[in-house]
This record gives C-alpha cells, structure tokens and sequence, in this order.
C-alpha cells in the first residue's frame, strides 16, 4: 500500500517559523557555500569551521651588540578571524617582557644578564590558544667595556714636540657609571692626567683626575669610586671621551687619546694644497680629526688649519682621492679661532658610512682666491685605531680558555709543565722564553709577530710540536686576532 503525504491547510504562521530556522542553520554552519565567513565575519574557527592558521611572529634585532636598557620589538599577526592577545619575548628561554597590543614591544634591563652572547626569540599567542615562535636572533651585551686607548702628541692641537707615549685601560659600568683603570705612561714626567669630555680635535673639560701609582714609575691610576653621569656615559659611547697627559713643559697636555667604542672610528688626516683637484700651491695646511659613530649614523669632525684664515667655507665631501665630489655635511667657523671649523654629531646616512669605509671621503676649505679648495685631506678609513685589545681576564674566558686542562703546571716536561690555569697565565707566558724555542718570549709584549704562542695558536710552519690546542678544535682567526691585540696593546695583566 502506497502512503501519501499531502500538506493541505498549513498554517502560515507555522511555514514561516520552519523557514525561518532553516535559514539560522544555513547561516550557523558558514553559509551556503560551506566556507564564506558569518555576517559577524568570522572565517575560522567557529563551532562549522575550519580551525585557524597559527598565528606568525618576527623579531626585530636589537643590535650586534647592547648595553643598559634595551627595546625589544615584534612583529605579529593572526589569520583573519582570529586575533592576537600576547606577544612574549624571552631572552635565553625566559620571559623579560609582554606586550598585548600592537606595537608590540617591551623594554629589557640587559644589566640582568651576564655581558657574552644572549639570544632573543618572540612567542605570539592568538585568541585560540595557538602559540608560534620566532626565529632566533642572536646578539651581544656588553655593559662592562674595557677600552684600551693608546696616547700620543699628534691627537693634540697644536701638537707638542714630543716623543712620549702611553697606553690607558679604562673599565666603565655603563648601569652605573663607575670607573676603573690606569695609564701607563713613558717619555714623560707628567704632573697631571686626566679624563676628559670632548670630540676628537676638540679640548673640553676634565672629568676625572687620576692618582699617580707611586710604586710604579709611569702609572697613574682611576681612584676607587670615580663615577660618570648618565649624560657622560652616553657621550663616551659617542667618542667624546679622551685620556690626556700634561707636562710642565705642556701644561695643557702633552699626549692624548681618544677612547673608542667599537661602533666608533677615529680619523686624523693631514691637509694641504696638493692633493686639491687640481693641485693648489701655498703654505696652509691642516689637520681634520674626524669621528665616525656607524652605529647612530653620525659624523663630527674638527679642523685645525693655518694660512686659511680668510677661509669662505669648509666641509667634508664624498669624494676618493683625486676627484672632485658633493658636499656631504657642512663645517661652521669658530667665532674665536679662525682656523677652527667644525660640526658635532651631524646626522649621515647607512650609504655615506660605506662611502666612508671606501675611503671616498674628503675635508676641503675654500678662501675667496680658491674658491674651489685650498687645502684638502683625504681621511683614509685604514688609519683607523684597531678595535680596543681584550683585557686578561676576557681572554682566560676565550683564548685560554681550555689551555688549563693539560698545562696545568705540575709536571717536568710539556705540556704538563707550564702551568696555564687561571691564576698563572701571565706569569707563565709574558717574557718567559718559550722551552720549545728559547730565542723566542712566550708571549712578547708590543710584539705578537715574535711570540710563540701566537705562532702556535696559528699553527705556523716555524713551530716545534703540534699545533694547540692540541688535537683541536682550533681556535678561529677573529679569536687569535684578539690574542694578538692583548699583545700590541702591551700585555697586560688585566
């Protein structure tokens, strides 16, 4: 038997609720299509949709390398439909700081860290509980820095007639400002030496007075609780800091020297007539110290001229040698020396830095017979100061780090004779002659070429015995370079 449904009589009332609740459940499952988004516009992750995609995160680097107090920063976004509710950033696996709005950032005390290489990695979480992580970005703390400065007559204006020399190592807490450190001085009986503010080419006021080491001839010593302000810990991450010495003959400072960061290069270069485009005779001439920050991207430069005193203009140019270029940054007259032009902390750009490392930069003063340029310097980016030598006590972390394991000084022979543990690397290595080869110093000081530890660490064919460390792993150029720097910085036990 057949049955047959017939709908007659439906009341209309009861059509529009079915219809009605068809269309609710149409619109709760996504829609006819089966993947569009509700009016409210959600794409995923509703109850009749697909889960979203995981939310993505970048971190901003920041920087090669840190000190005191740092911004992190991030970049995160969730798919569309969902949302971000929080962004960690953790150094080293831990969580410093939490953001949960865009920008995303967060500022970090690197003070709480020990100064070496730290890593940095962002986690973003989305509205559903979805995580993603960052890639890692590696950098570097450095809130300690040792500056190792070496001094001499020609960063004086004008420069004295001297042959003397010294070498200064100063530690500074950039957190704190506190100070230490000496100056070893030879070629000199001085009566003062101090810390001083001020650019290259620039004199400026004494901030800390050092003490004279009567033990030691030619030491002079930071005294215990010597401290910079915030504002003068700044302008020594600027190069505005420098060490001189006076002499009763040079009152006002017989050697100086300009202590530079790593991010900071030092140029002094001579300026004449005869390297203008073309050649100019005459007797001016100059001298341009110049101080290039490649991390802030300024330049300050002061020069010191003679013969120019009715100079028009005076500016630094790009430009190599032998060609003619486009002004770069403009020097201002000063109102009471003639000669003395200058700018502080001009702003560059990333481009004008690498013209600057190719060596296409140039000084040039004009006076109204040369309009042109009647002296010229070219500021060689190879004169530039080596980055300041390691201290001791960071290369027993590095260098030496593994050289106590089998010279451990309590043997007859090698390696178990020379004792390379900690507390008697210097003892057993500066100006003790080496037992391989005794016409050579261990360690040399001012001469890395002729020490032996250097040759062994390079494995250099005029060795006896194995390279070290022994069996390897070798240690890397960038290392031994460093070991090489401690030497030609004077060795010292620091």
């Amino acid at each position: 038997m057949r049955h047959i449904l017939r709908f007659q009589h439906i009341n209309p009332a009861f059509a529009l609720s079915v219809v009605s609740a068809l269309t609710l459940m149409v619109s709760a499952c996504g829609g006819y299509g089966g993947g569009g988004g509700s009016a409210g516009g959600q794409s995923c992750g509703g109850p009749y949709s697909g889960a979203c995609a995981a939310p993505t995160i970048t971190v901003a680097s920041p920087g090669a390398t840190v000190d005191r107090t740092v911004q992190l920063k991030a970049g995160a976004s969730a798919a569309s439909g969902a949302s971000v509710t929080r962004v960690d950033f953790l150094i080293d696996g831990t969580i410093v700081g939490t953001a949960t709005a865009a920008p995303f950032s967060a500022s970090w005390d690197s003070t709480t860290v020990v100064d070496g290489t730290h890593t940095l990695v962002g986690k973003v979480t989305d509205n559903m509980s979805q995580t993603t992580s960052s890639a890692l970005v590696t950098f570097k703390v450095n809130n300690n820095p040792t500056f190792t400065v070496e001094m001499a007559a020609t960063q004086l204006f004008p420069a004295p007639q001297s042959a003397a020399t010294g070498t200064a190592s100063v530690t500074v807490k950039l957190a704190t400002g506190a100070v230490s450190g000496k100056v070893n001085l030879t070629g000199i009986v001085s009566t003062a030496v101090t810390i001083n503010e001020g650019f290259a080419g620039a004199a400026g006021p004494g901030l800390i007075a050092l003490a004279r080491n009567g033990a030691t001839a030619g030491e002079w010593d930071v005294p215990a609780g010597s401290l910079l302000t915030t504002e003068q810990v700044n302008a020594l991450l600027q190069g505005k800091l420098y060490v001189k010495a006076a002499s009763a003959a040079n009152p006002n400072g017989e050697i100086r020297g300009q202590i530079a960061p790593a991010n900071i290069s030092v140029i002094f270069a001579d300026l004449s007539g005869a390297q203008e485009v073309p050649a100019v005779g005459g007797a001016a001439a100059g001298v341009a110290a110049t101080t290039v920050d490649a991390q802030a991207n300024t330049v300050s430069v002061h020069v010191h001229a003679t013969g120019v005193d009715d100079a028009t203009a005076a500016e630094v140019d790009n430009g190599a040698a032998g060609s003619t270029g486009t002004k770069l940054v403009a020097l201002t007259q000063d109102a009471v020396q003639a000669g003395h032009w200058s700018t502080e902390l001009a702003a560059i750009t990333a481009t004008d830095v690498d013209n600057f490392k190719a060596n296409k930069w140039y000084v040039n003063v004009a006076t109204p017979a040369q309009v042109h340029g009647a002296i010229r310097g070219q500021i060689d980016f190879a004169t530039t100061a080596p980055p300041p030598a390691p201290t001791l006590t960071q290369l027993k972390t590095s260098a030496f780090s593994v050289c106590g394991g089998c010279h451990t000084g309590g043997g007859a022979s090698l390696p178990s004779s020379m004792d390379l543990t900690p507390n008697h690397i210097f003892a057993s290595l500066v100006n003790v002659a080496s037992v391989e080869q005794p016409a050579l110093k261990r360690v040399a000081a001012r001469d890395a070429a002729n020490s032996y530890v250097v040759q062994k660490l390079e494995g250099a064919a005029t060795i006896t015995g194995s390279r070290m460390p022994f069996g390897g792993p070798y240690l890397d150029q960038a290392t031994i370079d460093q070991v090489k720097a401690w030497i030609n910085a004077g060795a010292q036990n620091n």
